[in-house]
């Protein structure tokens, strides 16, 4: 997000750095020691300084026009203090600081954690870890409480630098190794990538080469692949170091200037400054003093206003170049500046570094007692830093297991995205023929949803054709025969047929089959009712019809159902099979088995309904030739209808009805 808050800025250069705090020659240095460079270099820097500061005073013109507070001045505030930071580091904390002010009062958390983020950034520039370790934790905290994932890798990637700038990095592979691989996609590819980077860093300084190299190389291929230049640099900067530990000197180089091309375009002070320091130190192991000096003068009061930290770096370097010239004096003022430096950055390798130059620039003054105490301390601080530096190693080969399986989902998802490239351009190649062979299936469907269109109809059209003749089967067996009945007692009745003392029995009995007419009619009519569906319709209306048939003849009922079924949908088919077998059951259980008591049951069995129609009465086999034997033909008829089955069972005291019928 900063970076688009910065895009505007395009001022910096190197030469910039040059004028902007380069230091004088030693006070106590050699008279022959080179000056400071001077001259057009001088000249041009001094115009860039000068656009510098026009700028910084065009910005606050800006911020001193917007007097009310909104989300831009909050912008050029934070734009300010990076383009102060780009001179002087510790000069830009306040501006940071007034920018963190007005996010809160503002009350805008995306820029209050991002200005965090920059304050924690500024700390650790100046090498004060304990106060960024607070701001870190404040700025993951407003982060989490965003559910911002890239601000939070971000947070655990300044802490890995935090860790391997004080050496402990087995504690800065820990934080990188908390990522998971999976973040190597999509909005937080590129925090990720710059994890990858810091991996990279501290298996450099563990020297352990080839896997610094794996993991910088796969993350060149991502930065190049999606255009980050603001890893690009780090990357280029990282494999310049590598190349100059295995002594490829040209291909260090080489690396070097790319970095700081970049570094350049974007206005990275800080970068520009660690790629001179190492060029300083190439030209240095390559027997160039002179040149080594001459950039080592140009950085020192640059380093010294943006890159505290490797300030030790420069005046060592001052050091044992002024040394390999001959020029004492100067060696031991810049070993003197380099140790009190050192000390109060809590350098333990420029504290060494600077005894190593006093005791070598002693020695060459002959002044060998003082020579001597120099040696001592250098060998002690030498000592101090091989111990724990061999402790620091042991510790981070620890993680080299859980390191090797993260370089093996490495390489998955590097093969993941070979195959993806290969996967689109077939697929390129593919949608050539692929809009034909759409059109061509949109056809198909079309054809294929029209015949099954016309299959449902036609099913459509068969259930309505069942379903009539059922229903004409139902009245012309049951309700036809009733109502034949009545015709022809009616017919006898007005004909005078029966004597007058049986008329009237005649008319009863004309109102008694009028009345189960009308009864068969009205359960065929509830049959085909859509709603009654539920089994708790079903329920209410085989009650009320054992209660209209059982008492009269004086036959108690026992009817209990599973509870489970109040719910339960039963299909039309089922429905009519379930009520008529249940009518007949109960109708041979008072006309043939002479029972006292009928016991009903209705229970789930699987993805049935199973009906328990059970007797106290003789139990006998009822001979086929009676109406009983009519009946239990047609509960099995009824029941095969609705693809159920129909089951009897005489061996025990009464008679037992069992029925299983579909409930799909």
């Amino acid at each position: 997000m900063r970076w688009f808050l910065f895009a505007s800025a395009a001022f910096f250069s190197l030469w910039l750095l040059v004028v902007s705090g380069a230091e004088a020659t030693p006070r106590n240095a050699h008279p022959t020691a080179p000056p400071p460079p001077s001259g057009p270099t001088t000249l041009a820097a001094g115009r860039v300084q000068r656009t510098s500061q026009h700028r910084l005073d065009s910005i606050q013109a800006l911020i001193r026009a917007r007097p009310r507070l909104d989300t831009v001045k909050i912008a050029l505030t934070t734009h300010l203090a990076w383009e102060i930071q780009q001179r002087d580091t510790r000069a830009s904390l306040p501006v940071l600081l007034e920018a963190l002010r007005l996010a809160r009062q503002l009350g805008y958390k995306d820029y209050e954690a991002e200005a965090l983020l920059d304050v924690a950034d500024c700390y650790i520039l100046l090498g004060e870890y304990d106060a960024a370790k607070r701001w870190m934790s404040k700025t993951n905290t407003e982060f989490t409480r965003l559910h911002n994932v890239g601000g939070q890798i971000r947070c655990l990637g300044r802490l890995a630098r935090i860790a391997a700038q004080q050496g402990q990095y087995a504690t800065a592979l820990a934080y990188c190794l908390r990522v998971p691989a999976s973040y190597d996609a999509g909005d937080t590819r590129r925090f990720y990538t710059s994890l990858q980077i810091q991996i990279g860093n501290v298996y450099r300084q563990l020297g352990e080469l080839d896997h610094a190299e794996r993991y910088l190389r796969h993350a060149l291929q991502v930065s190049q692949r999606y255009d980050y230049p603001d890893r690009l640099n780090l990357i280029y900067g990282e494999l310049g170091e590598i190349r100059r530990a295995q002594g490829r000197w040209p291909q260090a180089r080489r690396y070097y200037a790319r970095s700081m091309a970049i570094s350049q375009r974007l206005h990275l002070a800080p970068e520009i400054l660690r790629m001179e320091i190492n060029l300083a130190e190439m030209d240095e192991q390559l027997g160039h003093p002179a040149a080594a000096m001459t950039r080592a003068h140009v950085v020192l009061g640059p380093t010294r206003q943006v890159l505290p930290l490797a300030v030790p770096r420069v005046l060592g370097l001052l050091g044992r170049s002024s040394l390999t010239r001959g020029w004492t004096d100067s060696a031991v003022a810049y070993a003197h500046q380099s140790l009190r430096e050192s000390r109060l950055l809590r350098a333990p390798e420029g504290i060494r570094d600077a005894h190593e130059v006093l005791a070598r620039a002693y020695a060459h003054r002959r002044d060998f007692a003082r020579a001597y105490q120099a040696q001592q301390q250098f060998m002690a601080a030498r000592d101090s830093l091989t111990g724990a530096e061999v402790s620091r190693r042991t510790g981070a080969l620890q993680y080299r297991h859980e390191l090797g399986r993260q370089q093996a989902q490495i390489q998955l998802l590097t093969q993941k995205t070979r195959l993806q490239q290969q996967q689109q351009e077939l697929n390129r190649l593919r949608q050539r023929w692929q809009a034909l062979l759409l059109l061509g299936l949109i056809g198909v469907v079309a054809g294929l949803s029209g015949l099954a269109f016309w299959q449902y109809r036609r099913r459509q059209a068969a259930r309505e054709a069942a379903l009539r003749t059922s229903l004409a089967a139902d009245l012309h067996d049951d309700v036809g025969s009733l109502l034949t009945q009545i015709s022809m007692q009616s017919t006898m009745l007005r004909e005078g047929l029966y004597p007058p003392e049986q008329q009237r029995q005649h008319l009863d009995h004309m109102a008694e089959t009028s009345r189960q007419a009308a009864r068969q009619m009205s359960d065929v009519v509830w049959g085909i009712d859509a709603r009654n569906d539920s089994l708790s319709s079903v329920l209410d209306r085989m009650r009320d019809h054992a209660y209209l048939v059982l008492p009269p003849a004086g036959v108690e009922l026992d009817f209990a159902a599973d509870p489970d079924l109040t719910a339960t949908a039963v299909p039309l088919a089922s429905r009519q099979a379930l009520y008529l077998i249940y009518k007949e059951a109960l109708h041979n259980a008072v006309k043939h088995a002479g029972a006292r008591q009928v016991t009903v049951r209705l229970r789930l069995h699987g993805r049935q309904l199973e009906l328990d129609v059970h007797d106290d009465g003789r139990g006998a086999p009822v001979p086929a030739r009676t109406s009983a034997g009519q009946g239990l033909r047609n509960m099995q008829a009824r029941a095969a209808a609705a693809a159920g089955t129909v089951s009897y069972d005489a061996s025990g005291p009464g008679f037992r009805v069992v029925a299983r019928l579909p409930l799909s």
